[in-house]
């Protein structure tokens, strides 16, 4: 435990470092998710209007070219749900408080990565825009770790107020052009097979690259309902998508595989 709070002041002097531009966000998340022994962490403005889209910076210990998804989302609005307008800044939310009723993208993203739990401390909330720290963790935190995140909320939300102005939508600005400037790989269906599909796989993909529909696709390959269902699971997590129609729109518009598997292997 004296190792961990150690470790928890190096965290916030850190933290308290880079919101006065001083220190790299990336690399402050990395610290954090390190002391905290968390999984992937994040910085995310969330509108209040739902339908705009969370801006997100995050920082995850899975390789880009790793199987499965990285984050890259905000699930604070999950976890938050009907206060997520009016939530106090520095309070801690666990994934856990509401398991019954979390949103389906979030449950789909944890089970992929065989997380446990996620933690959202409210940052700070305006009048259009909540800012919130979300941090995932591979297994329920102990007694120590939510100890120490009820001591670290307000201490976050207090420096965080204090920041230097603009801070968040720069360290974005840089983050999305890092992005951007990095090349994507050849297409799902590609000779070198980026995914790493196997054989049954890449047939699933080639008939609904083809318009086949999931029935025409079981009954051309003489397959069941549950070993499709177990064929789709595996290409999400694959391919980076979280639905039939994100995969559909990844093959036929032949777009380049990205973050979710850089490998080279060949169709198996």
């Amino acid at each position: 435990m004296r190792v961990i709070e150690a470790g928890m002041i190096g965290a916030i002097a850190q933290w308290c470092e880079c919101l006065h531009g001083k220190e790299p966000i990336l690399k402050t998340l990395e610290i954090l998710a390190v002391s905290l022994d968390a999984e992937a962490i994040a910085i995310s403005r969330s509108p209040k209007d739902s339908s705009v889209a969370p801006r997100v910076i995050a920082f995850d210990r899975r390789a880009a070219d790793a199987m499965g998804a990285r984050l890259d989302h905000s699930y604070a609005r999950s976890v938050l749900r009907d206060y997520f307008d009016r939530a106090r800044a520095g309070t801690i939310w666990f994934k856990s408080m509401v398991e019954d009723s979390i949103s389906q993208d979030l449950m789909t993203f944890h089970s992929r990565r065989h997380l446990s739990e996620l933690v959202v401390i409210p940052l700070e909330v305006g009048e259009r825009t909540i800012d919130t720290l979300e941090i995932h963790f591979l297994d329920r935190p102990r007694n120590y770790q939510q100890a120490l995140l009820n001591m670290l909320g307000e201490t976050l939300t207090r420096t965080w107020r204090n920041r230097a102005r603009g801070l968040f939508t720069e360290a974005l600005l840089r983050v999305e052009e890092a992005r951007a400037s990095v090349q994507p790989g050849p297409p799902i269906l590609s000779v070198e097979n980026p995914a790493r599909l196997s054989r049954a796989e890449y047939r699933v993909c080639l008939l609904l690259s083809r318009g086949r529909s999931t029935d025409a696709v079981k009954e051309e390959l003489h397959i069941s309902d549950s070993t499709l269902r177990t064929h789709l699971s595996n290409l999400y997590a694959k391919t980076g998508t979280h639905n039939l129609a994100e995969l559909l729109y990844s093959l036929v518009t032949a777009a380049p595989f990205g973050d979710s598997g850089s490998g080279s292997s060949k169709v198996a």
